[in-house]
């Protein structure tokens, strides 16, 4: 099948900021291409996006790739906190000091000017979030890079397909997902056996 020299996306071109060392293998790239849709494979790279790629980015298909591997450079040199601040004890702490420090505005402590500065429902609110944090489990620090990594190569996928008249079925992202996890050896929730944990990193609810 003759290789169409381009399709003109619509938006601007996206921008890949982030570099590093990290390159699937010649047989990895060529596994990743088929489980994009087979047109990507034959449209070469538009002019504006090719000013920014090495000239081994071809196709529309081997842009995604690229895409896909800087995209796993940066979530490569996150540094992990050895103490997340952001967890379920740390948030209620929070919560708890704030509403100790509103107790003057509850119980009537101040005039009224100054208690309407602070809404009459924030404590209540509060209190509501603190009872709802008690069963939650929030996610640690490596959970939501993660989470943006899925995030942003379901973007790269959606964006270029989508901008070339090709729909990209929920499965078909999974796949294309867990397997460049895979060869990217980024521990993370198997297709095959965790999908639904997998499916919601890659597809937050709204």
């Amino acid at each position: 099948m003759p290789r169409a020299k381009y399709a003109k996306p619509t938006g601007r071109p996206p921008t890949i900021k982030h570099r590093s060392d990290f390159r699937f293998r010649p047989d990895q790239c060529r596994k990743l291409t088929q489980l994009l849709a087979s047109k990507l494979a034959y449209l070469g790279v538009p002019p504006e996006y090719a000013a920014n790629v090495p000239k081994k980015v071809k196709t529309l298909a081997d842009f995604v790739i690229y895409a896909t591997e800087e995209e796993v450079c940066f979530y490569r040199t996150i540094n992990v906190p050895s103490d997340d601040p952001i967890n379920a004890a740390n948030v209620r702490v929070a919560i708890r000091r704030l509403r100790e420090a509103l107790k003057p505005f509850v119980l009537g402590w101040v005039d009224d000017v100054t208690a309407e500065i602070i809404p009459a429902e924030l404590d209540e609110r509060l209190a509501a979030r603190d009872r709802e944090i008690a069963k939650l489990n929030l996610p640690t620090f490596r959970q939501r890079a993660l989470a943006m990594l899925c995030q942003k190569i379901e973007v790269w996928v959606r964006q270029i397909a989508s901008a070339n008249g090709e729909a990209v079925s929920e499965q078909d992202m999974l796949r294309y997902v867990d397997v460049a996890l895979t060869y990217a050896g980024i521990k993370h929730p198997k297709l095959a056996k965790h999908r639904k944990r997998l499916a919601a990193l890659v597809f937050p609810k709204s």
